[in-house]
């Protein structure tokens, strides 16, 4: 079952891949992990635990296989449903990291047109999720190119 993970990833703004540590590839955006793979088997994606604790109560995925206790949650590739899925967690938390750059006074130009509001909306997760974003900046982050 060949994934297309990381092709998908990248093609995501602001995203760039490294080798992992452990093994495997890490997928970043402005320097912050947001998820790593290990191959064909699993992803590994570090949530703010009140994410991974949504994630996993609406059986999304599972806590991490290691550290249960922490925000982590891995999600093991057995099908092409559990790659999608693996995608969905993975761009759950890119939106959360995007959120989060853009309620910083100057954002890069390419994130700061990412609607997160509307991409989450895209998702179809459970009821919720959104609750669970820091709230939106009250003014349009301004962009690095002025």
């Amino acid at each position: 079952m060949p994934t297309n993970i990381e092709t998908t990833v990248r093609s995501w703004p602001g995203t760039s891949t490294h080798d992992h540590r452990f093994g495997g590839r890490e997928f970043r955006l402005a320097d912050r992990e947001f998820g790593h793979s290990h191959g064909d088997r699993q992803v590994d994606i570090p949530f703010p635990k009140r994410l991974r604790d949504f994630a996993v109560a609406e059986n999304l995925t599972s806590k991490h296989h290691l550290y249960p206790d922490s925000g982590w949650v891995t999600k093991y590739l057995e099908s092409d449903a559990d790659v999608d899925g693996a995608l969905t967690l993975l761009r759950l938390n890119y939106l959360y990291q995007v959120a989060a750059l853009q309620r910083r006074e100057t954002v890069d130009a390419e994130l700061a047109g990412v609607d997160v509001e509307a991409e989450l909306e895209a998702l179809a997760l459970p009821p919720g999720v959104a609750s669970l974003f820091p709230p939106a900046a009250t003014d349009s982050p301004t962009t690095a190119e002025g």
